[in-house]
């Protein structure tokens, strides 16, 4: 999922909803009225890029010849913006150029900010992750610098957004969009909030795509998270009127439910973007719904029309110019042909597939030797520097964070004791008030002696899944071992955190089995304590533990707070 659109929200404080384009593309005479027109282009720019950057084109030659070179800049960093939403990377690019020196002669940093932050996401776009890392840090920097910390969490945004697509930055994109998303909420700003939301749900997509091949149970665990954080992006995006997020968090939402094989929800969330993509239309997000609806169709065994429309994704990514793309629908083009018995053609879109990886792997190895070379610039040399000095500290920073494989649990896809353990201490040395329980299957050896440990296993994995969708973003369930959970519950007091408990502990208790269970159903007991500010990670688990062991003496299917 590359398809940037509407992602990176608004700017200057403007709210963006979904206006019919029809009460915009009305021609102005920007001329006459600069300033209202750059305030209905920075709503249009995501309802309507293609009206959008036709008049802000227009827009920047009457603000040039009227010698106005705050319009003029304003204007041009709306049509870099539009631009790459089209796609029209080159022209983007020349846009935010122009944006940058008027910044500069102006000595704005935030416009300086937002110029760099369009090209780092042209850079994402066309896979040159390492340059759009180098631009955005420099536009955080001076988004710092400015004290415009509304204008550092877009910019964390977009940052998350291309972490998302570096493997090994996978912690990072995480904090990243978590970052961006709290500052936003703190700030009130609940329409970015609602874009950092979609981003979150693209990230979780994109890490149940990565562990499809290694780690098929925890692929299906991450995209049922991923599902349901991209329905609550959803949510927020439609009551916040952003159709461009509200798409992409439909297709992230689509990708989900095809990895987790929940193909009859997936094929309802391909018919609800394709839906808005009628009244909203964006290039990009059509290729990419292509994409996904060709790999549906294979799935759902529609072998002639997966065909068909990876035939036409194909034809359209040349046309546009997409390489990044181009690979994916050729990949699902071979699968497809195969399929269909088409041993030929399979042979022929994978001889393409492989001609398409040796010519963008050609081209990232004369980029790399050309920004080599350029290192006789001084200014290059110096940013250059900075970047390795920045990369070095990251590395050191988090030299003991891992991928997902790391810090979650395969079996059930929550993060697991080690991440319960630095999170605790995070909390408490940020002096942040949380509740903590402890959460235990009952009777779960029993399970495993009776039925086998592959039921304790689905156990197991519906267990959490009920016990992840009842707490919120902030909180964090974790598997502790065996049969254990554990709860960190943020800015919450003991009737609330009790309140939480018990609504995991009666969920799992409803949960229905499709084989009768030793004791008839499912349930857990649950220990509670609530942090006094002073007390270890060690007490606070021992009060829990000795909780749970009271909940356990009880009859268990209880929460007792200790």
């Amino acid at each position: 999922m590359n398809d940037p659109t509407a992602v990176t929200g608004r700017r200057e404080g403007t709210t963006v909803h979904s206006v019919p384009t029809a009460q915009l593309t009305t021609p102005a005479r920007p001329c006459d009225r600069l300033p209202l027109e750059i305030d209905e282009l920075e709503v249009l720019l995501h309802a309507d890029p293609h009206a959008c950057a036709t008049r802000a084109a227009d827009a920047v030659e009457c603000a040039r010849g009227a010698g106005d070179l705050d319009a003029e800049m304003r204007l041009s960093w709306i049509v870099a913006s539009a631009y790459r939403l089209l796609g029209r990377d080159g022209d983007a690019l020349a846009a935010a150029d122009r944006t940058e020196q008027l910044a500069e002669r102006a000595e704005d940093l935030s416009w300086q900010s937002r110029a760099l932050s369009v090209r780092g996401l042209v850079h994402h776009d066309l896979g040159q992750y390492e340059d759009a890392v180098d631009h955005l840090h420099r536009a955080i920097a001076l988004r710092r610098l400015a004290e415009d910390t509304i204008g550092a969490a877009e910019v964390l945004n977009d940052l998350g957004l291309v972490y998302t697509a570096m493997p090994q930055f996978a912690p990072q994109a995480l904090q990243s969009l978590e970052n961006a998303r709290r500052t936003w909420i703190a700030a009130g700003e609940t329409d970015m909030a609602a874009v950092a939301q979609t981003n979150l749900a693209r990230h979780y997509v994109v890490t149940a795509q990565r562990l499809t091949s290694a780690n098929p149970r925890g692929a299906v665990a991450a995209a049922r998270r991923a599902a349901g954080v991209a329905q609550q992006a959803i949510d927020e995006a439609d009551a916040a009127g952003l159709t461009g997020a509200a798409i992409d968090a439909r297709i992230a939402l689509a990708t989900a439910h095809l990895l987790a094989k929940d193909l009859g929800h997936c094929g309802s969330a391909l018919e609800a973007t394709s839906a808005m993509l009628e009244r909203f239309p964006s290039d990009r997000a059509r290729l990419a719904l292509r994409g996904l609806h060709a790999r549906w169709l294979l799935e759902t065994g529609a072998i002639a029309e997966a065909v068909a429309e990876a035939e036409t994704g194909v034809a359209q990514c040349h046309a546009m110019e997409r390489p990044t793309e181009r690979l994916g629908l050729l990949e699902t083009l071979v699968a497809a042909r195969e399929a269909a018995g088409d041993t030929t053609g399979a042979l022929d879109a994978l001889h393409e597939l492989h001609e398409l990886s040796v010519e963008l792997n050609a081209a990232v190895a004369e980029r790399r030797a050309v920004l080599l070379s350029s290192r006789l610039d001084i200014e290059r040399a110096e940013r250059e520097a900075e970047a390795q000095r920045r990369r070095a500290r990251q590395l050191e920073a988090h030299n003991e964070a891992l991928a997902w494989q790391a810090s979650h649990d395969a079996l059930t896809g929550l993060p697991n004791r080690r991440t319960f353990d630095e999170t605790i201490s995070l909390w408490q040395s940020a002096d942040m008030p949380f509740a903590l329980a402890t959460i235990d299957i009952d009777h779960f050896k029993a399970v495993n002696d009776t039925l086998s440990h592959q039921v304790g296993d689905d156990v197991l994995a519906r267990v959490s899944a009920t016990i992840a969708g009842a707490v919120r973003d902030r909180d964090l369930a974790a598997r502790y071992g065996g049969e254990e959970f554990v709860l960190l519950i943020a800015d919450a007091d003991l009737d609330a955190a009790t309140a939480v408990c018990e609504r995991i502990r009666t969920s799992v208790s409803a949960l229905t089995w499709p084989m009768e269970m030793p004791r008839g159903r499912i349930t857990v007991s649950v220990g509670l304590t609530v942090w006094d500010g002073q007390a270890s990670t060690e007490t606070l688990l021992s009060r829990s533990d000795a909780a749970l062991y009271a909940a356990k003496g009880a009859g268990r299917d209880r929460t007792v707070v200790g």
